[in-house]
């Protein structure tokens, strides 16, 4: 045979350029790495110095696996109907989840029914649809504040697979323990750093686990136009992100919607008599109203000029909210009957009775309490909070009362 010619092929196995640890299990590899097969021969000439020689290395990127992320709603909410297109603003939770990178997500709010309101409407206010969220995997030498990840390929951008500083993030699908992101060594090839503000709860993380980015997502609805006052308004709404690369890798709050309730207050007046001094027993037509013991009557009073008749005003919310501003006013006809002053105890001119029936005593002077007396008109702001110049609020439920005294003109 001639001279033999030993030749040696060595073909070196794939390394994952950025891992460190070789011979790890990868449970995920991360959209962007880099994939490096260097390959080498070497061999004897004849001359009995080894040669050797090598390959171009040959780069195969990983892409994006889109997969199904996750949504969930903070809290219902509840507040007052203050009129047509009362709003709103609810959170939800969006996260990035069994993907292996950073993918673009629409986000879709929808109105899924609405109770005694027309018109109502939901709108997205932040972020702006469609939104990335970063995703990527833990490497060997992690800690429980510093992971290791794959280099993205990209320096420039401060980010490491749609993740930078600021962000919040899951490891290993922790959503109960998010993390904020203090920190990024962003590199173009071999590894990069994400730093955290605060420790895992769970300690150092596994190799190959997801870390995905999660945003808050929130809504604006408004109420639209109450149908039916002192009734609730009700809306039902959900949020659904999809990807954009996948539009199939979909989720919805369909099963936990977000309740809206907008409370209204429905407050009435009413207005009864007696007569205090010719007959104070007497019976009147209509339903009697009956206070602290005291029968008093809608109609069918009857009186002599020179006799005292007594009025009750009576102003209940009988709606699911309270209500605001409360004043009530009463036009004395001064051509038959004149306001008996100093009637009540310390000769105040009228009793109050509040929400938790106390009793307070009024006078027709201007400005020194909630009643005002400007003949004709008698003027007491009531409720909660009530003021010379501003009612107050009548809790949902709740009733007041004011009492006074007039005479009969001869």
């Amino acid at each position: 045979m001639k001279t033999m010619m030993k030749i040696h092929l060595i073909l070196l196995s794939l390394l994952l350029v950025s891992a460190t640890a070789t011979g790890s299990a990868w449970a995920l590899t991360a959209a962007n790495t880099q994939i490096v097969n260097n390959a080498r021969l070497t061999y004897d000439d004849g001359s009995g110095t080894p040669k050797t020689v090598n390959a171009l290395p040959v780069v195969v990127t990983v892409t994006l696996l889109p997969g199904t992320p996750t949504v969930t709603k903070v809290a219902d909410m509840t507040t007052n109907y203050t009129g047509p297109n009362t709003p709103l603003v609810n959170s939800f939770t969006i996260t990035a989840s069994n993907t292996n990178g950073p993918d673009s997500y629409s986000l879709t709010p929808a109105i899924i029914a609405t109770t005694n309101a027309t018109g109502a409407s939901v709108t997205l206010t932040s972020p702006a649809s469609p939104v990335i969220l970063g995703a990527t995997v833990v490497l060997g030498g992690s800690t429980a504040t510093v992971l290791v990840v794959p280099a993205d390929g990209n320096a420039a951008d401060n980010q490491v697979n749609g993740i930078a500083q600021n962000d919040w993030i899951v490891v290993n699908g922790d959503t109960t323990h998010p993390r904020q992101v203090s920190a990024i060594s962003d590199n173009a090839a071999g590894t990069s750093t994400i730093t955290l503000a605060s420790a895992l709860a769970s300690g150092i993380p596994g190799v190959g686990v997801l870390v995905a980015e999660q945003q808050t997502v929130t809504v604006t609805v408004l109420s639209g136009t109450i149908t039916t006052a002192g009734t609730n308004i009700v809306i039902t709404k959900q949020l659904t992100i999809a990807s954009t690369t996948d539009p199939t890798k979909t989720a919805n709050t369909s099963l936990t919607p977000t309740t809206d309730t907008y409370t209204s207050g429905l407050a009435t007046l009413a207005k009864y008599v007696r007569n205090v001094t010719a007959v104070p027993t007497m019976t009147g037509t209509g339903t009697k109203y009956t206070y602290n013991l005291i029968d008093y009557w809608p109609s069918g009073i009857t009186a002599k000029p020179g006799e005292v008749l007594e009025y009750i005003l009576v102003a209940n919310n009988s709606g699911s909210a309270s209500v605001s501003a409360a004043a009530i006013t009463d036009t004395l006809p001064t051509t038959y009957v004149s306001l008996k002053t100093g009637a009540y105890t310390g000769s105040t001119d009228f009793t109050y009775y509040n929400e938790s029936n106390v009793a307070s005593y009024l006078t027709a002077a201007s400005g020194d309490d909630a009643a005002t007396y400007a003949s004709p008109t008698l003027t007491i702001n009531v409720g909660t909070g009530a003021t010379f110049g501003a009612g107050g609020n009548i809790a949902a439920g709740a009733t007041v009362r004011v009492l006074y005294r007039v005479t009969v003109n001869p």
